[in-house]
């Protein structure tokens, strides 16, 4: 009964870091430039973490910070819940 929660926790984590992370690497090339953007793309977590905050701290566009953060936030609570369904937690 739990994977009702899980398997849409693993869509919203897929979905919202792919997108997150090509929102972030836009940001760094439009900053960087392509040299700026293929070092960004060899430290990507580091580019996921840091790029939609510089976004929504320098321009005010909180989108990419809502949908990382928020993402990973939602599913993370969706995968709790069908943990705490199956007895896992």
């Amino acid at each position: 009964m739990g994977m009702l929660f899980k398997v849409p926790a693993f869509i919203i984590y897929f979905v919202a870091g792919l997108w997150g992370l090509l929102i972030s690497l836009g940001i760094v090339v439009d900053e960087l430039g392509f040299i700026g953007g293929v070092i960004g793309f060899m430290f990507f977590p580091v580019t996921l973490a840091f790029a939609p905050w510089y976004a929504g701290l320098a321009y005010g566009i909180w989108f990419p910070v809502i949908l990382v953060y928020g993402g990973g936030i939602a599913a993370a609570v969706l995968y709790g819940i069908g943990s705490a369904i199956d007895g896992d937690a």
